[in-house]
């Protein structure tokens, strides 16, 4: 009896096993399946194969022609931890395209054509650790982009287009070790590259090089320069253009009444200033102007030798 009950089990096993493996045999078309380790990689593809292996743990797709994604393209693979979108010729993201990719851990994009990010497209990626935007043609970040991103440990921003990033960009990203800058157009001109510029001094631990190998922060540069960003301050590159820190603390009490403040003396000085702008004028109108009609000037003559219509009516208004 507990011989057959073995061979029972032993068959059940077996088949099982069968059924499992013949699941991962039937790949998809240009991809190769390793059901052991639940990965699917996949080579010369236009489009997203749409049956790809609802337990795929990893999907390689770099190296291909994709142009573009459907929206639900990876909704169906919900225990992806590693997804490669690499070197492929993508010009945008759909808004929801990894809605339901909790569990993903690694996210490669770079070597794309990227000009921009749609807001919330990484938000769902609670446990991201790697996410990797290199060599795109991205312009801006959206801001709050990385917020949700709060196990994100490593960020490749290399090699794009950008010339600043939003206020407070990284600062939710606590567990960050890794980020790499460099080769961007940092705008050291305007005022936006004041918070990464403060950034980097803070982190300057964190700012690696290409490789990811060794600690850099002096290697993000300004556009057409080779000064390093970390070195720029208000002080020293801007006048009085730039808000000050007290300015941008906008939510404490003491800039607030500083804002109020400077507020309510704008408006009792520009006032002061108009007033005597316009008693200046009128003064020196009714003065020409009696001098005009004592000689016995007709407004045609104002008209020719003033070139100022608007003289015209105020002498008409104060003729005696």
């Amino acid at each position: 009896m507990e011989r057959w009950f073995s061979r029972i089990t032993m068959f059940w096993m077996l088949f099982l096993g069968e059924v499992q493996s013949q699941d991962w045999t039937k790949c998809s078309t240009g991809c190769t399946c390793d059901g052991n380790k639940m990965s699917a990689t996949c080579n010369g593809l236009k489009n997203v194969p749409n049956d790809i292996q609802k337990d795929a743990k990893k999907l390689d797709l770099k190296y291909n022609s994709l142009s573009s994604l459907p929206p639900t393209a990876f909704h169906h693979l919900s225990k992806l931890t590693y997804l490669s979108l690499s070197n492929n010729q993508l010009k945008s993201l759909p808004p929801k395209i990894f809605d339901n990719l909790s569990k993903l851990k690694e996210l490669y994009l770079e070597g794309n054509k990227l000009q921009s990010l749609p807001e919330g497209v990484f938000d769902k990626l609670a446990e991201l650790k790697t996410l990797d935007l290199q060599n795109n043609q991205l312009k801006r970040v959206p801001e709050g982009a990385f917020d949700k991103l709060t196990e994100l440990e490593t960020l490749y921003l290399r090699d794009n287009q950008l010339r600043s990033v939003p206020d407070k960009a990284f600062d939710k990203l606590s567990k960050l070790e890794t980020i790499i800058l460099a080769d961007n157009d940092w705008d050291c001109e305007s005022c936006d590259i004041l918070y990464l510029s403060q950034w980097i001094r803070g982190n300057g631990e964190k700012i690696k090089t290409s490789n990811a190998g060794y600690t850099d922060p002096d290697g993000v540069t300004c556009q057409g320069t080779m000064e390093s960003v970390n070195k720029i301050t208000k002080e020293n590159t801007f006048q009085a253009g730039c808000p000050t820190t007290t300015q941008q603390m906008a939510t404490s009490p003491a800039s607030t009444t500083t804002t109020e403040t400077m507020t309510v003396r704008e408006k009792q000085t520009k006032p002061r200033m108009k007033i005597f702008q316009e008693e200046l004028f009128s003064k020196a109108s009714i003065f020409f102007c009696q001098v005009i009609f004592t000689q016995h000037v007709s407004l045609v003559v104002i008209h020719i030798l003033a070139e100022i219509p608007l003289l015209h009516i105020v002498c008409v208004v104060r003729k005696p």
